[in-house]
């Protein structure tokens, strides 16, 4: 199995309105209830829209601007996910 991901590098000081698609890689995904919990966070959080929210076998994809990532953070910091990395995959078609 190739294990090699290629992944754009995300520029903090990007202030625009430009949403991208950051991904958060988040532990005990595989737990429906972690699913279910990390869904109400991220609706009650205000921030986020439910359409710009996919969930994956091993976290969230978030179409979000680069400086609402420290907030998401913080937001799921404070409710106990672990977040093991953020990043946004390469696309060459972009």
């Amino acid at each position: 199995m190739n294990k090699i991901l290629l992944i754009n590098r995300l520029d903090p000081q990007e202030s625009s309105d430009t949403k991208d698609k950051v991904f958060f890689m988040i532990g005990d995904m595989n737990k429906p209830s972690a699913e279910n919990r990390l869904i109400d966070v991220l609706n009650k959080s205000g921030i986020i829209k439910c359409e710009d929210i996919i969930l994956k076998y091993n976290g969230i994809e978030l179409n979000i601007n680069i400086q609402q990532i420290p907030t998401i953070v913080k937001i799921l910091v404070n409710e106990d996910f672990d977040i093991y990395g953020i990043y946004q995959l390469y696309n060459p078609e972009e």
